[in-house]
């Protein structure tokens, strides 16, 4: 017993240890689950007490597999659904949308309409040109001018998505929801978690976070990547405390190549085909994790003097803009939520 209870009658001595035990009982247990999904590591962390273990382990197989099957089933390349999707454009007809996967070919199209066309769900054509479809097929230097712009004209000349059944024809484009499918993919995954009753929780997907609940009454806090630090270590500007929300973060250094001093990173802009230049990352704090992801691709090709206009837009109030020459540029709504791990000019915006 520690000197601090010697003092103590027995009986007070004796609620004490009931106390102290009962608070070791409450405190939660971190749970954690580690696998390769949509390219990436993932991370599936779920607070709750030792007694859960079988369910959460449950739980977290569950929104794991629910990943993996994604990963595959939404690729635009490879063996899944949007690949034999993109197969059927490709042979120039009509494609069938994937009954499945209708809604994420829906909330694509409404986000689509919403930036502006600022976020483009058919550029996987061109995304393959480039090189960023896999990488293994990095390219050390851009693709011939012509190519990309015979790509691009395809893209133009590809029909709206009405909501039907099928879509085309639309030869030489494809679907392609890598700026899209965490974000849906992940809030359904952490959906999972919390219907088993593990309201807890935090799903960390490179990049795409999204929170639910807290850990021992304290509010979960993630970091956000500082793009101006390379190597394989992963350094964090800064940290947010979202409440039950995704974060998401777009950067010029998650996959690209530099060629004669510039840098092109897989950030396709869709009025050219060619990668953005201008931000070096942008994070979005909101609810919906897919319109988190699609739209901050968006704010990303609108760049720094456009995108507080069309986050307002968008709604999205939670957006911080890292510019190419190390400024900041926040909205009020999460400057005063952020805490900074090292100095950096900061600009306020509504």
């Amino acid at each position: 017993m520690s000197a601090s209870h010697e003092w103590m009658p027995e009986g007070a001595r004796r609620a004490a240890r009931v106390n102290s035990f009962s608070h070791f009982l409450v405190r939660q247990t971190a749970y954690r689950a580690r696998f390769i999904a949509m390219g990436t590591e993932v991370t599936i962390t779920v607070a709750s007490d030792r007694r859960s273990k079988a369910s959460v382990e449950w739980a977290m197989n569950e929104a794991r597999k629910q990943l993996i099957d994604f990963g595959r089933d939404a690729w635009a390349w490879g063996v899944g659904a949007v690949a034999d999707f993109n197969r059927q454009l490709a042979a120039g007809g009509q494609a069938a949308i994937p009954p499945h996967l209708h809604d994420l070919f829906a909330k694509a199209w409404d986000i689509h309409r919403s930036s502006g066309g600022l976020f483009e769900p058919r550029l996987a054509a061109l995304i393959r040109l480039w090189g960023f479809d896999d990488p293994a097929r990095m390219r050390r230097a851009p693709p011939e001018a012509t190519e990309i712009a015979r790509l691009h004209e395809a893209l133009r000349a590809a029909p709206s998505f009405d909501g039907g059944k099928h879509y085309g024809p639309a030869p030489q484009t494809g679907w392609d929801f890598g700026a899209l499918g965490k974000g849906y993919i992940v809030d359904k995954a952490i959906e999972v978690l919390v219907s088993a009753g593990h309201v807890n929780a935090i799903i960390d997907a490179g990049g795409h976070v999204a929170v639910r609940g807290s850990r021992d009454d304290r509010p979960w806090r993630t970091g956000i990547r500082d793009p101006f630090e390379s190597g394989e270590q992963a350094y964090v500007l800064a940290s947010v405390q979202p409440g039950d929300a995704s974060v998401v973060t777009h950067g010029d250094d998650q996959r690209g190549f530099e060629f004669e001093g510039r840098r092109y990173s897989h950030l396709l802009d869709p009025a050219s085909g060619w990668p953005v230049h201008g931000l070096r990352a942008l994070t979005v704090v909101h609810e919906d994790g897919a319109l988190a992801d699609a739209a901050g691709a968006a704010l990303f090709v609108a760049g720094a003097e456009a995108w507080p206009a069309l986050a307002a837009r968008l709604g999205l109030r939670r957006v911080l803009a890292l510019n190419a020459d190390g400024a900041a540029c926040v909205t009020r709504a999460l400057a005063s939520a952020l805490s900074w791990k090292r100095a950096i000019p900061v600009r306020l915006v509504d």
